[in-house]
């Protein structure tokens, strides 16, 4: 009986010793993280774009849904979930000009160059680094992966928005205005002339 009662005694002290040192590796033990990225590249074409504006802004940007959901407390009663999130957008946008609409054509007899189908100022790109601050929501009305999609995608129209409010357009017109006139310059030092198309006098403002 006292060899039964020995036997029992080393093993729970094994077992429990086990148990002890499995539970402090655990606590102690390394975390590590493994990603991996697959990138594809789909299409390459040439540009030839030209940046006159660059517009930098750091905005807080903040966003909220109510999901109505009737529930039967016994009788139909509406309620309303919300969620929300707060977040901080650091961007570029920059602003000018599609070159590759410009069509020139240059008569070497008389020494003219004529530039025609200048282009209009547009937004080129948009760079949006969005960090999410705050996210509240509810039981009935959480984030999905495609809200997080959709809000990045709402970030860079309010910086686009942002953009158009303070008049980038107009700005990257002036400077495409001082752009023709250097050329101008440039082509009259050589003994040519610069002659704009007569439907667009300049890049329109």
């Amino acid at each position: 009986m006292k060899k039964i009662s020995y036997g029992v005694a080393l093993a729970v002290v094994f077992f429990l010793g086990l148990f002890i040192a499995n539970w402090y590796s655990a606590r102690n033990a390394v975390s590590e993280s493994k990603s991996e990225s697959v990138v594809l590249l789909e299409k390459v074409r040439k540009v030839m774009k030209l940046v006159t504006i660059e517009g930098e802004y750091n905005e807080t940007y903040d966003e909220r849904n109510i999901k109505k959901v009737t529930l039967y407390l016994p009788f139909p009663t509406v309620w309303g979930f919300s969620k929300k999130a707060m977040m901080q957008v650091k961007g570029k946008v920059l602003v000018g000009y599609d070159m590759q609409q410009i069509k020139i054509t240059a008569d070497s007899l008389n020494r003219i160059i004529t530039l025609s189908n200048l282009p209009e100022p547009e937004i080129l790109a948009i760079d949006a680094d969005v960090a999410f601050k705050n996210i509240s929501e509810s039981y009935f009305n959480s984030f999905t992966p495609e809200d997080y999609t959709q809000l990045n995608k709402n970030a860079k129209n309010a910086l686009r928005e942002k953009a158009i409010e303070e008049a980038l357009l107009n700005r990257a017109a002036e400077q495409g205005n001082q752009l023709v006139e250097v050329v101008r310059y440039m082509t009259n030092a050589v003994g040519w002339q610069l002659q704009i198309d007569s439907t667009r006098q300049k890049f329109p403002g």
